[in-house]
């Protein structure tokens, strides 16, 4: 359940709407990293480069919260 989760919030990272970018990316930071997990923190890297600056702070933020558990 917590993989679909996952894929489901990484999907949410890749809308037009920044608003539903930011709050994906905030969840996915709120998640341990697992091995499982590491397509969350490529995404997250990806994002942030984001062309719209509070993306990619977003992303940088949940990159930060997950560092936390590695």
């Amino acid at each position: 359940m917590e993989n679909n989760i996952i894929t489901t919030l990484i999907e949410l990272t890749h809308r037009g709407n920044d608003d539903v970018k930011i709050a994906a990316i905030s969840a996915l930071g709120d998640y341990r990293a697992t091995v499982e997990q590491q397509t969350a923190v490529t995404r997250l890297l990806e994002l942030c480069k984001d062309p719209n600056k509070d993306v990619a702070v977003s992303a940088i933020k949940a990159l930060s919260k997950l560092s936390d558990h590695f």
